[in-house]
């Protein structure tokens, strides 16, 4: 008897080799995550550790970035083996503000990524930046200090990519955009892109 493939319903597979594909509109969303203390900080011009709560003790510390320099974090990115390949990325940034700041707008910080992304096997190019400065719709309003927001910042084209394709990359505050008038710091929770994925895996070790 030879083994082959199974339909469950028209998004859900069962293949010859057992892998379970999901397709259309069964596949399922993740985050690659970076957490702030996993970047670098090594350029002209870091962000600063500032506090962002206490309770008369040492407290809880975030990188703030400035409302006048533009200030940046570094660091690399490699996409898991559950990715469908060719799909689109769509990176946000989470983040917040400090005691004594003024409450922002919807639009009012804008933060940028530069990178340069390629699969296993091709070759960096120039650098692309995206930036975004609207928080996302499902916050409903903005309340002030110490409120968790997250920013999109659009989508990475997936042409061309596969599993295990590394992004290299540096984080900002866009200050000179004509759109950031915030005038105090941003604090960094974190930076974290969604991905689609079709598979639990990979069914070889570099091959989707």
């Amino acid at each position: 008897m030879f083994a082959q493939e199974v339909k469950i319903n028209s998004n859900l597979a069962v293949e010859a080799d057992g892998t379970v594909r999901l397709d259309g509109d069964a596949t399922v969303w993740d985050d690659i995550m970076v957490y702030p203390d996993a970047t670098s900080r090594s350029s002209n011009n870091p962000p600063t550790f500032t506090l962002l709560k206490n309770n008369s003790s040492q407290g809880v510390w975030i990188w703030g970035f400035s409302n006048s320099t533009e200030q940046e974090v570094y660091f690399t990115v490699q996409i898991p083996h559950k990715y469908k390949e060719g799909t689109n990325l769509h990176p946000h940034v989470h983040w917040t503000t400090f005691d004594g700041n003024s409450v922002p707008t919807r639009t009012n910080v804008v933060w940028g990524l530069e990178y340069t992304v390629v699969k296993i096997g091709g070759t960096f190019g120039t650098t692309t930046t995206i930036t975004g400065n609207s928080v996302i719709p499902g916050i409903a309003s903005i309340s002030g200090t110490g409120q968790h927001l997250i920013t999109s910042l659009g989508t990475i084209p997936g042409t061309n990519l596969e599993i295990s394709t590394v992004l290299v990359c540096r984080l900002f505050r866009k200050v000179a955009d004509a759109n950031d008038t915030y005038n105090n710091l941003s604090g960094l929770l974190g930076f974290d892109i969604h991905y689609e994925i079709d598979t639990e895996g990979s069914r070889e070790e570099y091959v989707k």
